[in-house]
């Protein structure tokens, strides 16, 4: 089946639909590597309050365990981090990451997979991301 659309507000309004439904976490993130956009999903899966995600990075708002040995002072990356490799544009475009976090306070091992994918959009260059939290399987 083909969908036809007859405004680009249609269009729209569809993948808005899919994505914010869909089962699986899903954000999109900037060059800088900031949340710009993100699905319930993915605010259930942080468990985090709106303003904790949005132009926040994914490692910080995951409250990653391995976030103290950054690059430099102003990037809070690690030296060896398969979320900055992912997000980074590389031919990186999926991972099994098997990480501590701290959520609520509390150590948490989290079994995620990961798809990125790049997108553009007016002419700035994204990565959506789809998260799969396989955490309760293990």
């Amino acid at each position: 089946m083909r969908l036809e659309f007859q405004r680009i507000e249609e269009a729209n309004d569809l993948v808005n639909q899919l994505i914010e439904h869909h089962p699986h976490a899903i954000f999109l993130t900037d060059h800088d590597f900031k949340v710009k956009y993100f699905n319930k999903a993915f605010q259930e899966l942080t468990k985090s309050d709106k303003g904790d995600i949005l132009d926040h990075e994914f490692c910080e708002i995951m409250g990653c365990t391995e976030r103290g040995m950054a690059i430099t002072r102003s990037d809070n990356f690690c030296k060896v981090c398969q979320m900055r490799e992912l997000l980074s544009g590389s031919n990186l475009s999926e991972l099994t990451m098997i990480r501590d976090f701290y959520i609520h306070n509390k150590v948490v091992t989290k079994h995620l997979h990961i798809d990125a994918h790049r997108l553009v959009m007016r002419g700035h260059k994204y990565r959506l991301v789809v998260i799969e939290d396989r955490t309760q399987k293990h």
